[in-house]
């Protein structure tokens, strides 16, 4: 049976329930005393941010991570590594990137990071599950998700496909593409809720990266995914 919880990361940087959230002071508390939704699987647990942007991936028209295509994307848990090499490698862009904009957002004190193809995927599954949860503390639209509905439904993620393009996720429909790095795309911070301290320290390497298994990929295909599959890969 699939296991998942989608709760609240209070600004005193404790796990709350939704309604205990809610609950909690005089007048309750809302999103503003929040600093993002955890979301629980069996496989990854994250902090989802709240704040949205628009930004282009950046382009150096080199591969600045390793190239991956969706079977290889879609099976590595690298998110926070791929962002601190792409933050390196992007020292000769001026202005800001998807991959800066979420390593420099300062909230809460956390590491936030670009996530990658699998761990943006997950975020999809859960959409629904994750607006529902920041509705009912109060957050505004633009803060949810984006859905069918939604002017700009193609989010970023840290994963390269080649030298000029990255994968990005639409929300609306959950189809997975890679799309050229000077695009402008949705850019959404994640942070590692229970990270390990490899990567706390900024000593991770790509073989410390979690990698997903069979059964995660069993759920993202019965949330819809229709992508390119294998079995587990060890990287």
């Amino acid at each position: 049976m699939e296991t998942y919880s989608i709760s609240v990361l209070g600004a005193d940087k404790k796990q709350y329930e939704i309604a205990d959230f809610r609950a909690r002071g005089t007048r309750g508390m809302n999103y503003a005393n929040a600093i993002g939704i955890i979301v629980e699987t069996e496989f990854m647990s994250r902090v989802l941010a709240f704040d949205t942007w628009q930004e282009q991936w950046g382009n150096t028209d080199r591969i600045l991570t390793e190239k991956q295509n969706e079977s290889v994307a879609m099976q590595t848990f690298s998110g926070l590594d791929l962002t601190k090499r792409i933050v390196e490698a992007q020292t000769d862009i001026d202005g800001m990137t998807a991959a800066k904009r979420c390593w420099n957002y300062q909230k809460g004190g956390l590491q936030w990071y670009l996530p990658c193809l699998m761990e943006l995927g997950v975020l999809c599954a859960y959409r629904d599950e994750i607006n529902k949860a920041m509705k009912e503390i109060g957050c505004p639209d633009e803060c949810l998700l984006p859905t069918e509905d939604s002017d700009e439904t193609w989010v970023w993620s840290s994963s390269e496909s080649s030298q000029f393009n990255s994968w990005n996720v639409n929300f609306s429909n959950g189809n997975f593409n890679n799309n050229n790095k000077y695009y402008s795309n949705m850019v959404r911070a994640v942070a590692a809720f229970q990270p390990s301290p490899s990567l706390l320290t900024g000593e991770a390497k790509s073989n410390d990266c979690l990698h997903s298994d069979e059964a995660l990929i069993n759920m993202l295909r019965a949330r819809g995914y229709k992508g390119e599959l294998t079995k587990t890969l060890i990287i």
